[in-house]
């Protein structure tokens, strides 16, 4: 049986009849071609509660393809966080006061592998009619601070080499309800534990 955890909620799905994307991003998120967007430049980004934060490994991207004889494949990469200093520093402002956001981005490595993978499910005649799908996803996040009784809220958003900006995926998700609508017993202190002490944790000094 798989253990619940409250990040794990999906973030954002490309795929047709995601109920969370607001109307007015769909002109621009129709435009992305998971068959041909430029991979490297794809950048995912999670803006949570300041005391809420992803943790190292657990945001990642999978690339689904729906085959036209039936078949379904898929690929997963673990996105990593983007550090460079001048690219955080053009970001548009995407955070209110009280909540941090952390941009993620596929390592040249996964975006080659992810490459090879969509060459084979949709490059040449043999794979005309198959169909592609891309969503991000949560799964591992910390707390800073103690349990609260105000809800989690995630705002999500996406920029590709179609969309050139940042596109709203959603809004103010309420991921409280979202998990208690799932199992309602679940112990929010167990799903984002504390990060210090925690492998990987944003708060744990590396090794030397």
């Amino acid at each position: 049986m798989r253990i619940l955890s409250l990040a794990s909620l999906l973030l954002a799905s490309l795929a047709a009849g995601c109920g969370h994307v607001p109307l007015t991003s769909l002109p621009k998120l129709s435009k992305i071609d998971i068959r041909t967007t430029d991979l490297s430049q794809l950048r995912a980004g999670i803006s949570l509660p300041a005391d809420v934060r992803p943790l190292p490994g657990g945001v990642t991207m999978t690339i689904v393809a729906m085959a036209k004889d039936g078949g379904r494949h898929e690929r997963k990469a673990v996105l990593e966080e983007v550090r460079d200093a001048v690219e955080l520093a053009s970001l548009p402002v995407l955070a209110a006061p009280g909540r941090r956001f952390t941009l993620f981005k596929l390592s040249p490595a996964d975006a080659a592998h992810l490459g090879v993978f969509r060459e084979e499910m949709f490059a040449g005649a043999r794979n005309e009619g198959n169909r592609g799908s891309l969503s991000l996803g949560a799964d591992k996040a910390c707390r800073t601070g103690e349990p609260s009784a105000t809800p989690i809220t995630m705002t999500g958003y996406l920029k590709t080499s179609e969309t050139q900006d940042y596109v709203l995926l959603m809004r103010d998700f309420d991921l409280t309800a979202a998990a208690r609508a799932i199992d309602p017993k679940i112990d929010l202190a167990t799903a984002i534990p504390p990060c210090e002490g925690l492998p990987n944790s944003p708060l744990t000094a590396p090794r030397a």
